[in-house]
């Protein structure tokens, strides 16, 4: 299995050598700007290539547009005069579409055009134009179809893989073992879930560029969202659990309410695996699971046991327990939450 580098390296060269054959079977010329297009707009994954792409074609354009209508405007004038003034009115058209890597391109069209080519402007701007769009077209040709690498695919799979390791981590910290153990093993967990969280976080807006301009609005946008937010607040009551100093639920006789939130706990991890199973069966969105969730039974601390043992505690033991089933009621809420506007985004 080659290396992630290895395959784009590898895409990158024969999509360029792909190019270059084309431009040599037509025999135009400055075919040389496909290539450099390949080779500036193939970055990371499709949607980073798509909106480096759309950047560099508009800011060819906008730069053609300019030294087209600027030289014949200006081109009477002395160069120290004239250049900064298509310079200018280029730098002020870029910076209404916004552009950022565009505005470098479309500042370069003008000065080669206007240094270079002020003698056949006529046939190098559209020339440019074809070729440029035609080397971005076939760098994103290239990202489908050979190993494709996209924003998309990888935001999806990125959260799901993000579910099983957080229902792995919960079902962890209600294993018995010593304290200190404990937190050290579930500190590092929950760094390592951070890391990913916000690494998916930092991918999205690639994702997003390839759900299209209404990609906020999409269905599958908004479970990423929701799934992102759900993983956050389950990242937190994880954290809480591990720094909570232990309760000593067999010395104070509340062994029944320490089972009953061991329980709940392993439903919240087990919950979280069959959303990951559910999501995962079809790249279509599909509803949340349909079996029972656990809930928090908050009606086991009526118990007649409980409430004896309940009324020994002083109050420092007393807020210790209270202090962890306040964290598993917000997971429950967290998980309930969820799903009900899971199943709203369904509609």
């Amino acid at each position: 299995m080659t290396s992630p580098a290895l395959r784009d390296n590898l895409r990158l060269a024969a999509t360029v050598t792909v190019v270059n054959g084309f431009a040599s079977l037509t025999g135009l010329p400055f075919a040389l700007y496909a290539s450099l297009a390949v080779l500036s707009v193939t970055v990371g994954n499709y949607g980073n290539t798509l909106e480096l792409g759309r950047q560099r074609l508009v800011g060819t354009t906008v730069g053609a547009v300019v030294v087209f209508f600027g030289y014949r405007a200006w081109g009477d004038l002395p160069l120290l005069v004239a250049l900064p003034l298509a310079l200018l009115l280029a730098r002020l058209i870029a910076g209404s579409f916004r552009l950022t890597v565009g505005y470098t391109v479309c500042c370069f069209v003008v000065v080669m055009g206007w240094l270079t080519h002020d003698q056949q402007l006529d046939s190098w701007i559209p020339l440019r134009l074809l070729w440029t769009a035609f080397g971005i077209l076939m760098a994103l040709l290239s990202l489908r179809l050979f190993w494709p690498t996209r924003a998309r695919i990888q935001q999806r799979e990125g959260l799901l893989q993000l579910l099983v390791d957080l229902g792995q981590s919960l079902q962890q910290a209600v294993q018995p073992q010593p304290q200190a153990q404990r937190r050290l093993e579930l500190g590092q967990q929950v760094r390592s879930l951070r890391i990913k969280l916000l690494s998916l976080r930092n991918q999205r807006q690639s994702a997003l560029l390839e759900l299209g301009s209404l990609a906020s609005q999409h269905p599958v946008a908004k479970m990423w969202t929701l799934l992102d937010q759900a993983s956050e607040a389950l990242i937190l009551d994880l954290d809480e659990l591990r720094r909570l100093p232990n309760v000593d639920w067999q010395g104070w006789g509340l062994q029944g309410d320490y089972a009953t939130g061991i329980s709940f706990v392993q439903g919240v991890a087990q919950r979280l695996l069959a959303w990951q199973e559910q999501l995962s069966d079809s790249l279509q969105l599909q509803p949340p699971p349909s079996s029972p969730r656990s809930t928090l039974p908050l009606e086991a601390l009526q118990s007649p046991e409980s409430l004896a043992a309940y009324r020994l505690l002083n109050p420092k033991q007393l807020q210790r327990v209270a202090s962890r089933w306040m964290v598993l009621n917000r997971m429950d809420e967290t998980i309930a939450s969820t799903e009900r506007q899971w199943s709203a985004i369904l509609g």
